[in-house]
C-alpha cells in the first residue's frame, strides 16, 4: 500500500552520547520530612507576588550556576505573605541568601525567601498570606547577601531536598492530604520489565508541563529522555549522581507535545513537536537544529512518530481525522486515510516486525487497532477497555502492536493474541494521570519506558 496514494549546561551529540554511557543508578529520593503543624486539607500554594514584574526567571538563575529560583522586582520593607501555612524558621546567615524565611508545609515542602530586610515576628507556625517578613536585598545591605539591587527571591525545596520552580506549584497541595499531588509525585519514574515489572522513582522533580519522549542511545543502555522543560529543550538522563538535565539551548512553545526516535541514520536523538501549528523536527547535523516541516496540523491534534529504517512516519489525530504523515527525500507529506476518530484521542504508531505501519487508539472507552490492508487503512475496536483519556504509550510486539496505560493509576499492559486482546495489570501503581513513554526498540526487547 502507497502512502496516501543543576547544571544546565548545554549539550552536543557528543555529550549526549557520553552521558549515555553512564551506568544509571536509582538514586533514593531522600527523606519525607516533618509533618509539622496542621494545615487544612483542601489548602494549596498560592503565588502571592503576582502583582509584581519578575527580573530573572527561573532559568536564568540555572543559566547563571544557580540552583534557580524567581527574582521580583519590589522595593526595600514590601511585606511578604506567606505562599502557604507551616512552621515558620529564620536564618539570619544563609549565606549568599542573606536573611532567609523559610516555610515548612505539612507534606515536607519548603518555600524560602531570601535577602530580605527583616522578619515580622519570630519563628512559629504561621498561616497562608500571614506577613513573615520583608523584602530587602539592597546592595551591601543587612541581611542582603549576595544581592546587588532590590528584590525579593523566591524558590521552593521538596522534601527531598531538590530545589524546583515555584511557578509549577501554584495550586498543588501544601496539606499531607488532599489539595493536589504531593511535589514528590513529580518525579521522574522508570518502567522496566527486566526480570518481572517494575516501576521505580528517581530522585529528579520536573515541573507539572513538561513534556518528554523515552529513548535509549544504544542497546541494553539505561533510557534517557528529550524534554520540554519550561520551553527548553532538555536532555534528562542518570548521571552517576542520580538523575539530571543537560540543556540543548533550543527554545520550544512551554507544553507543546513532543515525540522522540533514535534511528540508524542519526546516533542522537531525533525529536518531534507541535508548535504553532506545525510539526517541527529537531535533529543533531553539527550542531543541533530544528526546521519547521510543511505539515500542518489544528490546534486540536495528538501524534506518535515512529521510523522504519531511515524513513520516518507518524499518525496523527487531527482534529477527528486519521492522517499518515511521512516524509522522503522530496519532503514531508501528509495523507488523509479517511478514517474518523475521537477528536483529542490520543494513539500510538509503531512498525511491526513485517514492516508494516500500525497503531493503537484509546477511544470511546476502548483500544482500537489501525492498519493497512487491501490498498485502505482500517480501524478495528478491539476487546481491551480503557477509560478515554488513559495516559498510553505503545512499541511494537509481534503479531500486533502492544501498549502500556496507566489505568488510573494501575499501571496495565495491553497485547493482542491469536485469541484476542489482553489488558492486564502489571501489579505496578503510579498516580493516575502519570505519563508514559516507551523506548522505541525492535519486538523482542524487554519493554523500558519513563513515567512523569
Amino acid at each position: 500500500m502507497s502512502p496516501e496514494s543543576r547544571n544546565r549546561r548545554q549539550f552536543s551529540r557528543r555529550s549526549l552520547l557520553r552521558a549515555g554511557s553512564v551506568a544509571a543508578g536509582f538514586a533514593a529520593f531522600g527523606r519525607s520530612g516533618l509533618l509539622i503543624g496542621t494545615a487544612h486539607a483542601a489548602e494549596t500554594i498560592i503565588n502571592p507576588f503576582t502583582g509584581y514584574s519578575i527580573s530573572d526567571g527561573w532559568w536564568d538563575h540555572v543559566n547563571r550556576g544557580s540552583l534557580g529560583g524567581i527574582d521580583y522586582v519590589m522595593g526595600v520593607g514590601t511585606p511578604l505573605p506567606a505562599c502557604a501555612s507551616g512552621q515558620l524558621r529564620i536564618d539570619w546567615n544563609n549565606g549568599t541568601g542573606g536573611y532567609t524565611a523559610t516555610i515548612v508545609m505539612a507534606n515536607g515542602m519548603r518555600s524560602q525567601y531570601l535577602h530580605l530586610s527583616g522578619f515580622n515576628g519570630g519563628e512559629r507556625y504561621v498561616q497562608q498570606g500571614e506577613i513573615v517578613g520583608y523584602s530587602g536585598g539592597a546592595a551591601g545591605a543587612p541581611g542582603s547577601g549576595s544581592s546587588t539591587g532590590p528584590h525579593l527571591h523566591w524558590h521552593l525545596v521538596t522534601a527531598g531536598g531538590t530545589r524546583v520552580n515555584p511557578l509549577d506549584y501554584v495550586g498543588a497541595g501544601s496539606g499531607g492530604t488532599g489539595g493536589g499531588l504531593p511535589l514528590e509525585d513529580r518525579r521522574l519514574g522508570h518502567l522496566g520489565t527486566a526480570g518481572g515489572w517494575a516501576h521505580m522513582l528517581s530522585n529528579l522533580v520536573l515541573p507539572g508541563n513538561t513534556t518528554y519522549g523515552a529513548f535509549s542511545p544504544g542497546p541494553g543502555q539505561s533510557p534517557r529522555a528529550m524534554a520540554n522543560i519550561d520551553g527548553v529543550m532538555m536532555l534528562v538522563y542518570a548521571g552517576s549522581n542520580g538523575w539530571t538535565t543537560m540543556s540543548s539551548g533550543l527554545a520550544m512553545d512551554p507544553g507543546a507535545p513532543l515525540n522522540v526516535l533514535r534511528t540508524p541514520a542519526n546516533a542522537s536523538a531525533q525529536i518531534f513537536t507541535l508548535e504553532d501549528g506545525r510539526l517541527w523536527h529537531t535533529f543533531d547535523g553539527n550542531g543541533w537544529k530544528k526546521f519547521p516541516s510543511s505539515v500542518t496540523v489544528s490546534g486540536n491534534c495528538t501524534f506518535s512518530m515512529t521510523a522504519n529504517g531511515t524513513d520516518l512516519h507518524g499518525l496523527f489525530n487531527d482534529n477527528g481525522r486519521l492522517f499518515h504523515v511521512w516524509a522522503d527525500g522530496s519532503g514531508w507529506h501528509k495523507g488523509d486515510t479517511q478514517v474518523d476518530l475521537q477528536p483529542g484521542s490520543d494513539l500510538v504508531a509503531v512498525i511491526q516486525p513485517d514492516g508494516s505501519l500500525q497503531g493503537l487508539s484509546l477511544e470511546f472507552s476502548r483500544v482500537h487497532h489501525i492498519f493497512g490492508a487491501n490498498g485502505r487503512w482500517n480501524r478495528i475496536p478491539t476487546t481491551a477497555s480503557l477509560p478515554t483519556g488513559t495516559p498510553i504509550a505503545g512499541r511494537a510486539a509481534y503479531g500486533w502492536p502492544q501498549l502500556v496505560a496507566n489505568h488510573n493509576g494501575a499501571i496495565t499492559h495491553v497485547w493482542g493474541t491469536s485469541s484476542g486482546w489482553m489488558c492486564v495489570p502489571t501489579g505496578q501503581t503510579t498516580n493516575p494521570g502519570r505519563r508514559l513513554s516507551l523506548v522505541p526498540d525492535v519486538a523482542s526487547a524487554s519493554l523500558v519506558g519513563l513515567t512523569l
